[in-house]
């Protein structure tokens, strides 16, 4: 639990030190649950989505992280948007995950897809 801890708030740190352009920037930090309702029972990690958004990016990257039940943004780059789908594609319903809200679908996330106005930016 001090691990998780002493990594969300290392990852919080990046989000606002870092900038678009930067390699470490992350757009959105988010508490991740491997069961319903955000519950501190099935806390898995704050997990950072990374890079300008814009595109639809897989939530488990390493292929190490439980079914992802629901989701909570603790940390989204100012007038980015989030939004989190239950397929590979972001095909399909769209499940909009604002700050602190925690997020749900009944079946677990797979990806998301960040929208920030420097996403279309090379």
């Amino acid at each position: 639990m001090v691990r998780a801890l002493a990594f969300a708030l290392s990852v919080a740190t990046v989000v606002t030190a870092s900038s678009p352009g930067d390699p470490d920037f992350y757009n959105t930090v988010a508490d991740i649950y491997s069961g319903p309702d955000c519950g501190q029972e099935s806390f898995v990690w704050a997990d950072p989505i990374f890079g300008r958004g814009g595109s639809c990016q897989p939530l488990d990257r390493h292929d190490n992280t439980p079914d992802i039940l629901s989701y909570r943004p603790t940390t989204i780059y100012p007038d980015c948007i989030v939004t989190l789908y239950t397929d590979s594609e972001c095909n399909s319903t769209a499940y909009p995950a604002e700050l602190n809200d925690c997020v749900q679908a009944g079946i677990p996330f797979v990806s998301a897809f960040v929208k920030c106005p420097f996403s279309d930016i090379s």
